[in-house]
């Protein structure tokens, strides 16, 4: 993923992601939760479990509250607009293939038009050599949510992808002599 302004705790997801998938372990000092209150109930696991099927297997209680539902074992795509769920199964593809993590900016509406923005950033989880089947996700929101005045959301709509950052690494390199 380029670099984009992203929400403090969806930057703290991504360099924790970064870190684990490094191989690091916990480091005295570091971040902890209580330095992110917010951000342990916005998360959730996708596995991706047949085409275009992402199913939740953990939902963080303020990603729920949200939807005004219980999320779990319902598929990720469902969440979005017919046109959006396309674009979001192959950012998730993506993310997968190229091990490491997507963004997306959204928009998420009541059914009486009130509307906040979210971002959701989906990091698979590294555990093998085969293409990742997990995902850690967040769904942090942009925008207050009071502004929906406890209405859950019913459908979210795709503002902008931001795919994984290219690996620049040359793969092959060049040596001339003379």
């Amino acid at each position: 993923m380029e670099d984009v302004n992203a929400h403090p705790n969806t930057q703290a997801l991504l360099d924790a992601w970064r870190r684990l998938s490094l191989g690091a372990t916990a480091t005295v000092g570091g971040p902890t939760t209580e330095d992110y209150p917010d951000l342990v109930g916005r998360l959730f696991v996708l596995n991706h479990v047949g085409d275009r099927d992402y199913c939740f297997r953990r939902v963080g209680y303020a990603m729920e509250r949200l939807f005004g539902r219980q999320l779990v074992e319902h598929n990720f795509l469902s969440l979005w607009s017919e046109p959006d769920r396309r674009l979001v199964s192959a950012a998730l593809v993506v993310a997968a293939s190229d091990r490491g993590p997507a963004l997306i900016r959204a928009r998420g509406e009541t059914l009486t038009g009130r509307r906040v923005d979210l971002e959701f950033a989906l990091a698979p989880l590294l555990g093998g050599e085969g293409v990742p089947r997990r995902f850690l996700g967040l769904c942090q929101s942009m925008t207050g949510e009071d502004l929906l005045h406890g209405r859950p959301l019913r459908r979210l709509q795709a503002i902008a992808l931001y795919p994984p950052a290219p690996n620049l690494d040359p793969a092959i390199r060049l040596v001339s002599s003379r």
